[in-house]
């Protein structure tokens, strides 16, 4: 039976980021711990350990346990490869230095280790441009499919509000020029009788529609959800309930 874990993940790798926010250089766990004494409720009796000792899981497949890493250490590893490569760089007279004599004035050993220092550098950042730009075009041609998508949803709306104004025209205009008996025989047909609305019949003819619309919607809603726009299915939304309200205003008996 695995150990119980004194401190939760949640905890450990909240507590990593915001040592992260404070010290700039690479995190050693021993300082981080220290940190998290002094400055983290709940973590006062916290140890270097606890956020390097991986934990105890069964293998699905060889039903063993087996060590697994911590998210902890995992975000650890990911802020000091990213600080490695900084320092790294600003650490190389090469790259940073002011006056390109100060790079010359070096003996030639460390000159050597300066340039192959530099080739390395270069490598990693060609490497992460490579996938930033990757990931910068995988953004870009969600983006413009969720556009497109929006584009269509206000193009149905827009649609159905025009239909709703017709209808709205129409459902006055019946009030105004027929008499009670003709009005019901007609409303009747919209399915509106006796005051009471038969929506199957009444939004027939608009239900397909506004369903596909709706759908559509959900669809937006959750893949915008995931990038933090939900805010503008929710707007659609509000504009379809607004829409359908609408069409049900100025039937009176």
């Amino acid at each position: 039976m695995a150990k119980t874990q004194k401190y939760s993940e949640d905890q450990l790798l909240e507590a990593v980021v915001k040592y992260s926010e404070v010290e700039k250089k690479k995190i050693k766990a021993t300082e981080l711990a220290k940190w998290c004494r002094d400055n983290i409720e709940g973590l006062e009796e916290v140890r270097d350990y606890h956020f390097t000792r991986p934990m105890k899981v069964r293998d699905e497949k060889t039903g063993k346990m087996v060590d697994q890493k911590k998210l902890c250490t995992e975000k650890i590893d990911e802020i000091n490869k990213s600080r490695s490569l900084t320092v790294s760089i600003n650490t190389n007279l090469l790259l940073r230095a002011s006056n390109i004599d100060a790079f010359m004035e070096q003996p030639d050993p460390a000159k050597r280790k300066m340039i192959a220092e530099t080739r390395e550098t270069v490598d990693k950042l060609l490497m992460r441009n490579g996938y930033l730009e990757r990931e910068n075009e995988s953004l870009r041609t969600e983006n413009k499919s969720m556009k497109s998508d929006i584009v269509n949803v206000a193009e149905q709306l827009d649609a159905l509000q025009k239909e709703q104004a017709r209808l709205i025209k129409q459902v006055s205009y019946l009030m105004k020029t027929t008499d009670e008996t003709a009005r019901k025989e007609m409303l009747e047909k919209m399915g509106v009788s006796d005051g009471v609305v038969d929506l199957d019949t009444y939004s027939n003819s608009l239900q397909q529609k506004l369903s596909e619309v709706m759908e559509i919607n959900k669809i937006l809603r959750r893949r915008l959800s995931e990038s933090g726009t939900d805010k503008v299915t929710h707007d659609i939304g509000e504009k379809s309930n607004i829409s359908t309200d609408d069409i049900m205003s100025g039937i009176d008996f």
